[in-house]
């Protein structure tokens, strides 16, 4: 299964409930993801591109298979922090 996806990888559980407030009142994901995320990925919007499932940790892959196009899903945690996914269509 192909997987496209955005996500902001947090070091610190204190940022989650303001990251995640400001995606629920509307806030861009991409431009929170710039802002937010200690992921690399971080200056492309958080863009994952086009992935399989086994790029994925597990917990994240499982997230994302549940989720509807654009919804915004985690917290997640995996070894390298916390996740704050949105499912992008394939």
């Amino acid at each position: 299964m192909d997987i496209h996806a955005r996500h902001i990888l947090l070091k610190t559980p204190l940022l989650v409930q303001q990251v995640l407030q400001a995606l629920n009142d509307g806030a861009d994901f991409a431009s929170i993801a710039r802002e937010y995320s200690a992921c690399p990925s971080a200056s492309a919007g958080g863009e994952l591109g086009q992935m399989d499932e086994t790029d994925f940790p597990p917990a994240l892959c499982q997230a994302l298979a549940l989720a509807q196009p654009h919804e915004i899903v985690g917290p997640v945690s995996s070894r390298h922090g916390i996740h704050l996914l949105q499912k992008l269509q394939p």
